[in-house]
């Protein structure tokens, strides 16, 4: 068969191109034509045609996000999947082809994501604006600040411009945010009125409340917008008007009716649901007790699925939280992040009698991945001896998370990895590598120590 496909994960780094490279290397192995493109976070690689596509049998989505250029495979039988089951079982994905595939009409575009995959497309877009703001509020913090009794100010005009630009990138991811959560279910037309909706709800003043709504009014506008847009492009209306309906009509009228919402209805319980829950984390890093719960809960959350949906959900609420001023979240978020890459690398080049040539060839590899924070190098190692790996990663990542909330490590950007103290983002380096390495040793040990020989498991 000749299939094509396209893989695209919420960072566009790990996932989408192990993704792929399964998908061609096992699809080849079982006598088919394949062909990936992959949307990842610089660019996207190794593009489909015209031709190709219509040629294909198939065409496979495994995609975490909603994915560029949906439209090209208009009538073709597509099999839209997340992407840790090729990564688990890809003969199976192949298997179940002519099973589950399904006809797609271009018609159904701007349906093409669930709830979740909307959420992810959005902050996948965010992601970038977040870790500039965040790198550049730290580095004018760390050489430019002066601790006074108000806090620390910075006194100096470059580090004073240098802050003022971190500050002008956080301002930036609101619009984002809720910009591509509305384009991921309705397309282009719903990014205007979403991003200004978006500066709506984050603007006290224009809500008459005194705070904006920060994140979690920007999801609730990003969904809004999203389903109000695409509702709205299902009006039949004549064709002299069709072309003034994504520039005048539906900007403007989009642009009303959340405004209205937000300004007459909504501001109030979504600030006071986004004071709540801050007031909430506050308590709980406040206490050891319940600090070393939230620790282990977020912790075990980061090393589960190492990069996928619960990841994910434990890691937005780390930025989530960085975004209303709560930075210690994020620092227990960081830590866990770096343990499965790490202590998987470590374990291979330690006792290499437990791992296949495979593995023992990407160590060095997968501890560098642990390094710059892309959990998903220890993915090959989880799939090939789930039932060792995955206890020993999920325990490891909860301890060093439990740590890490205890003596209050804090992280001012949304990355995880040893790379985070280099760019002096944590509050105290040395406690956050330790925790690191905590979490890490635990994994090591427990891995090496219930994980059997290669030899003894053929």
């Amino acid at each position: 068969m000749k299939i094509v496909g396209v893989t695209k994960c919420p960072t566009g780094i790990a996932h989408t191109y192990a993704a792929a490279e399964r998908l061609e290397k096992v699809g080849k192995k079982l006598g088919n034509d394949v062909k990936i493109e992959t949307q990842g976070a610089q660019m996207t690689e190794n593009s489909l045609t015209g031709k190709e596509i219509a040629e294909a049998d198939y065409v496979i989505i495994a995609a975490d996000v909603a994915i560029d250029g949906m439209e090209r495979f208009g009538g073709k039988k597509i099999l839209k999947i997340p992407i840790k089951p090729v990564l688990k079982n890809t003969e199976e994905v192949f298997a179940s082809l002519e099973e589950k595939a399904q006809y797609w009409e271009e018609a159904d575009k701007s349906g093409q994501s669930d709830v979740l995959l909307q959420l992810m497309n959005g902050a996948s877009h965010m992601i970038p604006f977040v870790v500039v703001g965040g790198l550049f509020i730290s580095l004018s913090l760390s050489f430019g600040g002066e601790t006074t009794r108000h806090g620390i100010v910075i006194f100096s005009e470059f580090w004073g411009k240098i802050n003022a630009i971190g500050q002008l990138a956080f301002t930036l991811m609101y619009p984002i945010l809720a910009g591509f959560i509305a384009f991921s279910i309705s397309g282009r037309a719903s990014l205007a009125p979403a991003m200004i909706g978006a500066m709506v709800a984050t603007d006290g003043e224009i809500l008459g409340i005194g705070e904006g709504t920060g994140f979690f009014g920007c999801i609730i506008v990003g969904y809004l917008i999203g389903y109000l847009v695409k509702w709205m492009n299902s009006w039949k209306v004549s064709k002299a008007l069709r072309p003034m309906m994504p520039i005048f009509v539906i900007p403007l009228f989009g642009v009303s009716v959340v405004s209205l919402l937000f300004i007459g209805i909504l501001g109030k319980p979504v600030l006071f649901v986004m004071k709540t829950l801050n007031s909430l984390l506050a308590f709980l890093s406040d206490s050891p007790s319940t600090a070393i719960v939230l620790g282990l809960v977020l912790g075990a959350m980061i090393g589960v699925d190492m990069g996928g949906p619960i990841n994910k959900v434990a890691f937005l609420f780390g930025v989530a939280s960085i975004s209303e001023g709560e930075l210690q979240i994020m620092g227990i978020v960081s830590s866990a992040i770096a343990v499965a890459p790490l202590s998987m690398g470590l374990a291979a080049l330690i006792n290499r009698k437990k791992f296949t040539e495979e593995e023992r060839g990407t160590g060095i590899y997968t501890i560098f991945m642990g390094i710059i924070g892309i959990s998903e190098g220890a993915i090959p190692f989880a799939t090939s001896d789930p039932r060792h790996v995955l206890p020993a990663i999920i325990i490891g990542s909860a301890v060093s998370g439990a740590m890490a909330a205890v003596v209050g490590v804090t992280s001012a950007v949304p990355h995880g990895g040893i790379i985070v103290a280099f760019f002096g983002a944590t509050n105290h380096i040395l406690l956050y590598l330790l925790c690191i390495l905590t979490g890490t040793l635990v994994s090591v040990i427990l891995v090496l120590l219930f994980k059997k020989n290669v030899l003894e498991r053929k």
